[in-house]
């Protein structure tokens, strides 16, 4: 195929993607009122009349965020034959990666010093491909699972398509598993996003929050939208972290940054 058909076609399906994109704005456009009128201090004073605890600052500041896409290919079955120090099996079914090393690999001292481990070993290639494109995120790790997420030039990827965990056992990497979605581009300019309290009200106005829990995190991330035209597309998302004050499990909400609306379907793996 020579160059000006490639050209042309990948115009043609970034126009896809954007007449798409455009669609869903005009079905869900942002509202940035109160969604049930009320004030924010009276919405507070009900959260507090059932139990909901709040972080002491919950930003009210809009930022911007991007429609982002992903192309659709196996980029880590061609990486197997270059793990010289793990044996790795390749799922073709849900495009995941299992490596365990050949070697044991202890771990020793604090919990710092453990993770400064775990980096050195999966920023190796010859470990872990595409390794210094995760970062450790501690709110949905557990003891011995250290789960990573994939970092972009427009924010970090929580979606179980672009995970990296390492499972420890008695101070030793047992094994990891790894998805990567690949290469990350912005298809459409920056729009303005709601906040961070924007976020919460909407869960709680939803009914998305239970009585008697805390919010004990909130933190900004892009997840998976949708499919279009072989491309995986993405969206800025509001993540928040709700524990019950019972049981102290934690359930992670997730709000459409764009148009307040709750997104039902989970995303990624939390460790308890």
């Amino acid at each position: 195929m020579d160059r000006k058909r490639i050209k042309w076609l990948f115009f043609i399906v970034f126009l896809l993607i954007d007449i798409y994109l455009g669609i869903e704005i005009w079905r869900s456009p942002i509202s940035l009122s109160s969604t049930t009128g009320t004030t924010s201090t009276s919405i507070r004073a009900e959260m507090r009349a059932d139990g909901i605890d709040l972080p002491l600052h919950l930003s009210r500041k809009q930022q911007s965020g991007y429609y982002l896409a992903a192309k659709n290919q196996d980029y880590l079955s061609r990486k197997t034959s270059r793990l010289t120090q793990v044996s790795s099996r390749y799922s073709k079914t849900d495009n995941t990666l299992t490596g365990t090393p050949k070697a044991v690999v202890l771990l020793d001292g604090d919990r710092q010093k453990i993770l400064q481990q775990l980096e050195d070993f999966k920023n190796d290639p010859a470990n872990v491909p595409y390794g210094k494109e995760f970062v450790y995120d501690p709110s949905i790790s557990g003891e011995d699972t250290y789960c990573y997420v994939q970092k972009t030039d427009y924010g970090q990827i929580y979606d179980s398509d672009a995970q990296l965990t390492i499972n420890v056992h008695n101070n030793q990497i047992t094994n990891y598993t790894l998805t990567y979605m690949g290469p990350i581009s912005s298809v459409r300019e920056p729009q303005l996003i709601i906040s961070a309290w924007h976020a919460v009200k909407a869960m709680y106005t939803d009914r998305e929050i239970n009585n008697n829990s805390r919010v004990i995190q909130v933190k900004l991330g892009y997840s998976k939208l949708t499919d279009v035209r072989g491309n995986t597309i993405l969206l800025p998302t509001w993540l928040i972290f709700v524990e019950s004050k019972a049981t102290k499990n934690v359930a992670v909400k997730r709000v459409n940054a764009f148009t307040a609306q709750i997104l039902q379907s989970g995303s990624y793996n939390v460790q308890n």
